[in-house]
C-alpha cells in the first residue's frame, strides 16, 4: 500500500539525512586536522517496482558517502624540518610499528606532521611511523637502484644485524624493502679528503737549489686533521721539483705521476715514537733486500763500516798538507800557525800537540764532508786516530776515497799517516748490519737524532751515497717532532719497516707498529734521476709538463698520493679509499703552478674533507632525499622519502589516524620517487590543510536540516493519513 511505502521512505529519508549530519559532524570537527579529506554525502534513489499502472507505490533515498581522498589540501608553512606534505598525488607510506616486523600493517597518509619519538623514530600525531628507503654510498653493484645525488652515487640499500647488504626493490611494500627513518642513529660524521688544489707562483728568478715550503691541511677517515709539508725546489732553468713529508700517523706517502700506469716519482716513509723504547728492544729495516737491525740497548754503534786513519810523529809544519780525494776530486787541508793558506785550500790550525792539530782536521773534514758526501756522521776522532764511518759498500762510488798527507815545505814531513782500511772488509755477515742507540739516560729527543742518524747511515750504505739537496739526506729527523722520516731511493725494491718489538713498559712505543712497506720507486719518473723534474715551465711562465709528461701524454695532469696511515684510518690508495687527486694546474695555463717575477706566493689551497661533525638536523628536498647536515658543515643524503599512488586513491578503506589502506576498489600500490611519473613532490616544513569548507559545511548543515525536517514530516502526514482511515471503521 503507498501510504505505508510512504513512511518507509520517510524513515530511509531520515537515516540518509542523518548520515549526511554524521558526515558534516565529522567535516567540521576535523577542519584543523593535518591531511584530513573532507567527505560528501552523497545520495541514490531507491525504487519500488510498480505492479501497477494506475497506483504509485514509494521507495525513497540511500546515502552514498564518499571521501575526496585524491583532492589536493592547501599547503602551510611550519617552522619543523620533520613537517612534511605531497604536493600532487600520493601518499606517505607510514606503519603503525617504529620497526616493523610481520604481520604490522602498512597504510598510505598525507598526514605529514612528524616528529621524532624517544627511540629516534619520526611519527606522526596519529602514532604512525614514516617508511623510505635508506641510502648508502654506491658500492658498484648492479643489484643495487642507484639515485645521484649531486656529483656522487647512492644506492637504495641498508645493512642488517648480520652486517649484510641489503639491496631494496623500490616498488614492493614489507619490511624488507622499507625501513623507518630514525635520527638517533646518525650519529656524527667526517669527510676523509679526496682532492687537493694548489696553485702559487714560483719565482723565476730564483737561484739553482733555492727551495720554498707551504703546508697542506687534510682530514683522514676519522676526521683527523694532518698537515702534508711540500717542498719546491729549483733544480734548473724553468725546471721545478717537490718533495712532500708524509703526515704524523701515517706510514708512507706515495708521489705517484699523472699517467695511467701512475708512475711512483717519491715514495718516503715515518716513524713516529710517542716515548724511548726499553733498552733490549730492537727494530729492523729492509732495504734492497737486504735486513738490518738496530737495537736499543746501553752503547752506541753507529757505522757499519770504519776506517781508521792513524798519525804518528810530530805536528806537521806550516804549510803540509791532508788531501781527500773523491772519486776523482781532491780537497786540500792547509796545516797552518800563520794565518796564510794557499788559495782552494781549507784551514787546519795546528796545535800545541800532534792530538790536538788532528782534533782540528777532524773538525774541518766532518765539515767539508757534509758539504761533498751529504750530511752525516762521518769523521771522529780518538786520539791521533780519525776513524772514517760508514764508507759506502763495495760496488759504490764513495769507496773511491783516498787520504794522503805531504810536504809542501820541502822541509822534510814529521807527521805519518798509515790507512787501516775497511773494517770489516764486507757486509755480508748479519752481525755487520746491526747498530745500536744508548737509550740510558737520554731523552726522547736525543734518541730520536741518533735513529735519524742509523736510518741515515743504512741508506747511505744501500744507495751509495746522498740523493739531491733538498733533501740532501736520506733520512732525517723531522724538526720539533718525535718522528724520522727516511726515502726509499730504489727502482727495484721496497722499503719494510718492522717496529712492531718497540715498547716502553709493554706498551707500544711506536704509532707504526705493524710491519709496513715504502714502495719502491719507477724509473721513468724518479725523483732521484737528474732529468726527471716535477714541473717544466714554458717561457711564458706557464706549465709546459708535469713529471716530464705534456697533454700529448696524458691530457688530465692532475697527479696523486697514497697515504699509507698507521693510526686506524682507511688507508688513502685508491683501494680501502680514494687516493689523493692533487690538481696543480694545467699545461699551458697559468690557472696553478706558474713561474713569474721574485716572488713566491700562494695563491690557493683548497681541499675536500672534513672534521669529525655531529648530527645538526636535516633537510628534505623535493625528491624526497633526507639529507643529513652535521656541524662541521658536511651534508650526507640518508633516505629517501618514496610516495605511493592509487590508481583509485577514493577507493581506499580509511582508519583511525587519518590513514588509508589498500582495497580492490583501490588497486595496488605503485611506489615512486616523488616527484617522478606523475607523483607528488614533497614539500619540508609545510604541511597539507584539511580540505573541509567551513562556509560550504554549515550551508549543507542547513540543507541537511530541513531535508531531516521534511523527511520527519513525511512520516507524520502518514501517520495522520492512517489514523483518518483508521477511523472510517469506527
Amino acid at each position: 500500500m503507498s501510504l505505508y511505502g510512504a513512511l518507509f521512505s520517510g524513515v530511509s529519508g531520515l537515516q540518509a539525512q542523518s548520515s549526511a549530519m554524521g558526515a558534516i559532524a565529522d567535516n567540521v570537527t576535523n577542519v584543523n586536522t593535518v591531511g584530513y579529506k573532507s567527505t560528501q554525502v552523497n545520495f541514490q534513489t531507491l525504487v519500488t517496482k510498480q505492479a501497477s499502472l494506475t497506483k504509485y507505490s514509494a521507495g525513497g533515498v540511500q546515502s552514498k558517502p564518499r571521501q575526496g581522498v585524491d583532492v589536493q589540501g592547501l599547503l602551510q608553512s611550519t617552522t619543523s624540518a620533520t613537517d612534511i606534505a605531497i604536493s600532487g598525488g600520493g601518499f606517505f607510506i607510514v606503519n603503525e610499528s617504529g620497526n616493523p616486523s610481520t604481520g604490522d600493517i602498512y597504510a598510505y597518509s598525507r598526514a605529514g606532521s612528524f616528529k621524532v619519538d624517544k627511540e629516534g623514530y619520526l611519527q606522526n600525531t596519529s602514532g604512525y611511523y614514516l617508511q623510505g628507503w635508506p641510502l648508502q654510498t654506491w658500492d658498484g653493484s648492479t643489484q643495487a637502484v642507484q639515485k645521484t645525488v649531486g656529483n656522487d652515487t647512492y644506492m637504495k640499500s641498508y645493512k642488517n644485524s648480520q652486517g649484510d647488504t641489503v639491496y631494496i626493490n623500490d616498488n614492493i611494500v614489507d619490511n624488507t624493502n622499507l625501513r623507518p627513518l630514525n635520527l638517533k642513529t646518525i650519529g656524527g660524521t667526517a669527510v676523509a679528503s679526496t682532492t687537493i688544489s694548489m696553485g702559487a707562483n714560483l719565482p723565476s728568478s730564483a737561484d739553482v737549489g733555492k727551495s720554498h715550503k707551504t703546508d697542506i691541511l687534510i682530514y683522514d677517515s676519522l676526521g683527523a686533521p694532518h698537515n702534508i709539508n711540500h717542498t719546491w725546489t729549483k733544480r734548473a732553468s724553468n725546471a721545478w721539483d717537490l718533495s712532500v713529508v708524509p703526515p704524523k700517523g701515517a706510514a708512507s706517502i706515495v708521489v705517484e705521476d699523472q699517467n695511467s700506469v701512475r708512475n711512483n716519482y717519491m715514495s718516503i716513509g715515518r716513524m713516529d715514537f710517542s716515548s724511548v723504547p726499553d733498552s733490549g728492544t730492537e727494530m729492523k729495516i729492509n732495504v734492497d733486500n737486504v735486513e738490518y737491525t738496530i737495537q736499543f740497548t746501553g752503547a752506541d754503534d753507529s757505522a757499519l763500516q770504519t776506517r781508521e786513519l792513524t798519525f804518528g810523529g810530530d805536528n806537521p809544519a806550516d804549510g803540509d798538507t791532508f788531501t781527500m780525494d773523491v772519486d776523482g776530486t781532491a780537497y786540500t787541508f792547509e796545516f797552518d800557525s800563520d794565518g796564510n793558506v794557499a788559495a782552494g785550500n781549507t784551514a787546519v790550525t795546528i796545535g800545541s800537540t800532534i792530538g790536538s792539530t788532528i782534533s782540528n782536521l777532524n773538525t774541518v773534514l766532518q765539515t767539508k764532508a757534509d758539504t761533498v758526501l751529504g750530511k752525516g756522521d762521518w769523521f771522529n776522532v780518538s786520539g791521533n786516530v780519525i776513524t772514517f764511518n760508514n764508507p759506502v759498500n763495495a760496488a759504490a762510488p764513495l769507496n773511491n776515497v783516498t787520504f794522503s798527507i805531504a810536504d809542501t815545505t820541502a822541509n822534510g814531513l814529521a807527521t805519518t799517516l798509515a790507512d787501516g782500511g775497511l773494517t770489516p772488509a764486507t757486509l755480508a755477515a748479519a752481525a755487520d748490519r746491526t747498530l745500536g742507540i744508548n737509550v740510558n739516560g737520554r731523552s726522547l729527543s736525543q734518541v730520536m737524532d741518533q735513529l735519524a742518524n742509523r736510518v741515515n747511515n743504512i741508506l747511505q750504505t744501500e744507495y751509495g751515497g746522498t740523493p739531491k739537496s733538498p733533501p740532501n739526506t736520506w733520512g732525517e729527523r723531522i724538526a720539533g717532532e718525535n718522528s724520522v722520516v727516511f726515502h726509499n731511493g730504489s727502482t727495484s725494491f721496497d722499503i719494510s719497516v718492522d717496529m712492531t718489538g718497540l715498547t716502553t713498559g709493554g706498551v707500544t712505543s711506536v704509532i707504526q707498529n705493524e710491519l709496513y712497506t715504502v714502495e719502491k720507486l719507477d724509473s721513468a719518473a724518479a725523483w732521484t734521476a737528474t732529468s726527471n723534474y716535477t714541473i717544466n715551465f714554458n717561457g711564458d711562465g706557464t706549465p709546459d709538463k708535469f713529471f716530464n709528461t705534456d697533454e700529448a701524454q696524458a691530457a688530465d695532469p692532475r697527479i696523486q698520493y697514497k697515504i699509507d696511515w698507521a693510526n686506524g684510518a682507511e688507508d688513502m690508495n685508491g683501494s680501502d679509499s680514494p687516493a689523493l687527486s692533487v690538481n696543480l694546474g694545467n699545461y699551458n695555463v697559468a690557472d696553478g703552478m706558474t713561474q713569474f717575477g721574485d716572488t713566491y706566493q700562494i695563491n690557493y689551497i683548497s681541499q675536500n674533507g672534513a672534521s669529525f661533525g655531529n648530527f645538526a638536523g636535516v633537510t628534505i628536498g623535493e625528491d624526497g632525499v633526507v639529507t643529513a647536515l652535521f656541524d662541521n658543515g658536511v651534508t650526507r643524503p640518508i633516505f629517501m622519502i618514496p610516495v605511493a599512488t592509487m590508481v583509485n586513491p577514493n577507493g581506499m578503506d580509511s582508519l583511525s589516524g587519518n590513514v588509508w589502506i589498500e582495497t580492490d576498489f583501490s588497486g595496488q600500490p605503485t611506489v615512486r620517487e616523488a616527484g617522478s611519473a606523475g607523483s607528488g613532490s614533497v614539500q619540508q616544513s609545510s604541511l597539507e590543510a584539511s580540505t573541509v569548507d567551513l562556509g560550504e559545511e554549515f550551508t549543507s548543515m542547513i540543507t541537511t536540516q530541513r531535508a531531516y525536517s521534511a523527511a520527519a514530516k513525511i512520516i507524520s502526514t502518514s501517520d495522520e493519513m492512517l489514523e483518518e482511515l483508521l477511523r472510517v471503521k469506527r
